[in-house]
């Protein structure tokens, strides 16, 4: 047998899965042996299975140990060396048995022969490469093997974004032609020979605005409004070319380009598009959004930065949230406008507005609208400036949009036991990329998590803490646990506890009715984006 390491190495040699007269549907092996040895294994063990006793599930060899699980008409088999620690091993056995019909969908053969590629990735998720029992339980391995990237997500939404462009293009580009071909058809031809086609203008604009949270403390900003683009600047001709097209400059053409341009460096979605009269259009991601809201005249982004502080039992001690509401012209036919707020919901109790020294305060006292005090000046192009601005200090429990308790016990033998829990806030409704870091008392070892609801967690060494988070906390899983174990007698040393995550609703009552032109009162097509994420947020 071609073993390498020592012969008394307790590891797991091979696990397969076979049929009662030992043909192998699969078989995945952890340490180096020839097809010839591993076949002659598998061959051996229907023959064996007659002389072992058969009260236990494990028959010796000279050579090798064959510990099995009959699953119906099919045998799970782990072959070990005979120093390998049973009692590891019937916990992998264990393991793999609930691991094994989970992902093919049952115990048939034809089933396990259909999932044979899924059923050895979740055995590698189990056991090392040298074989060796990974602590890892069922809902960890289906994580794992679900492999979801949020960047192929980003990739796939850009590349059907742009075959519709290309669909609609198409289409467009046929429509003006068969618009061509009636009209040199109704001048007889002669007429329009040396006149170029082209559609009509359409007139663009647009506004938008946010809808009023119900759930408490939140807004969910509006998603930036589209432009509407003219018909002539979609698709200009010969005779068109001297003209100046667009809103405010520059064609619809370099606008895509730029916006295709942007999205390439930053991997970002692109920009859905925009409903008649520039209605709002949600932005499936807030970075993909703040990249892409340059493409329209104006931008507008809400940023909250949170701060708070929990004391070790959960409960609030103090929380400070710091507001802005940036404005940039990205055209100079832009520059000179102003934000129109539209009513929105309570404000919170302790919310306090600040506008900019160079804004109309008395105009946005009278009519909640943001503009600046010279009328004769525009907001500066390409660069975002600050019109508005808030803060909010509250001791409140019901502001938490987060709440952690965690219970160190000492075992008495060395090790602590840790219960953590976390629960979403009565004023939240979505949490995303929620981290959670517990220190690890100056442990060295790393621990032994025994329940986990939902997730991923890791071991960060350098920081010596336990890494859990979680993609996302909502209604569905408002609340949640993590037990782990861990070599350590200082139940003081869990603390404190750092969270992170971001999310779309704030807590300003904010909405943005519109932007409108100062000169011609006419609506202004704008992008805005909002965003809360957390400065520093502790328990303990």
């Amino acid at each position: 047998m071609c073993v390498s390491g020592s012969p008394s190495l307790q590891v797991v040699l091979s696990a397969a899965i076979t049929t009662k007269n030992g043909k192998a549907l699969l078989a995945r092996q952890y340490v180096d042996m020839s097809r010839i040895r591993i076949e002659g294994l598998l061959a051996a063990f229907p023959k064996l299975m007659g002389t072992g006793n058969k009260q236990h599930t494990f028959i010796e060899t000279d050579s090798v140990r064959y510990i099995y699980q009959p699953m119906e008409t099919l045998f799970l088999l782990l072959i070990t060396n005979k120093g390998s620690n049973i009692v590891e091993d019937l916990e992998t056995l264990r393991m793999l048995s609930k691991v094994v019909p989970d992902v093919a969908g049952g115990v048939a053969e034809d089933k396990v022969a259909a999932r044979c590629f899924e059923l050895v990735f979740a055995f590698d998720e189990v056991l090392t490469a040298g074989g060796m029992r990974e602590t890892i339980a069922l809902p960890q391995v289906k994580v794992n093997l679900e492999m979801d990237s949020h960047e192929e997500r980003l990739h796939n939404m850009i590349q059907e974004s742009k075959r519709e462009a290309a669909r609609d293009e198409a289409a467009r580009k046929a429509q003006e032609m068969r618009q061509r071909q009636k009209a040199l058809q109704a001048a007889g031809g002669s007429a329009m020979a040396g006149m170029g086609g082209g559609g009509g203008m359409a007139g663009g604009g647009g506004g938008g605005g946010g809808a009023a949270d119900p759930y408490g403390y939140g807004t969910r900003t509006a998603a930036p409004a589209a432009p509407a683009v003219p018909a002539a600047a979609a698709a200009p001709s010969r005779a068109t070319k001297g003209m100046k097209l667009g809103l405010g400059g520059g064609t619809a053409k370099g606008r895509n380009a730029m916006l295709d341009s942007l999205m390439a460096e930053e991997k970002l979605a692109p920009v859905p598009a925009a409903a008649a009269g520039g209605a709002p259009a949600v932005l499936p991601e807030v970075t993909a959004a703040a990249t892409a809201a340059a493409v329209y005249p104006v931008s507008l982004v809400m940023e909250e930065k949170l701060s708070a502080h929990l004391t070790r039992e959960g409960t609030l001690e103090q929380l400070e949230v710091k507001g802005t509401l940036s404005l940039t012209a990205n055209d100079e036919g832009a520059s000179r406008c102003k934000i129109v707020l539209a009513a929105g919901g309570p404000v919170p109790a302790g919310l306090a507005f600040q506008t900019h020294p160079k804004v109309n305060r008395a105009l946005y006292d009278a009519s909640r609208a943001l503009a600046l005090k010279d009328a004769g000046k525009g907001f500066p192009v390409g660069r975002p400036v600050g019109v508005l601005r808030w803060s909010l200090a509250t001791s409140d429990e019901a502001a938490a949009p987060l709440t952690v308790n965690c219970w160190p016990e000492d075992e008495g033998n060395g090790s602590v036991a840790v219960s953590l829990e976390y629960a979403l806030g009565r004023g939240a409704r979505e949490l995303h990329d929620v981290v959670i870091s517990v220190p690890l008392g100056g442990a060295a070892a790393p621990p032994r998590v025994t329940s986990a609801d939902g997730g991923a967690y890791r071991h960060d060494a350098a920081a010596g803490a336990l890494v859990w988070r979680l993609e996302l906390i909502d209604n569905s899983n408002a609340s949640g646990s993590l037990e782990f174990t861990v070599q350590s007698r200082d139940t003081e040393g869990f603390f404190p506890i750092q969270m992170q995550f971001t999310s779309s609703l704030l807590y300003a009552q904010l909405q943005v009715g519109g932007v409108v032109s100062i000169d011609a009162e006419a609506p202004i097509p704008f992008g805005m984006v909002s965003s809360l994420t957390t400065e520093s947020y502790v328990c303990g």
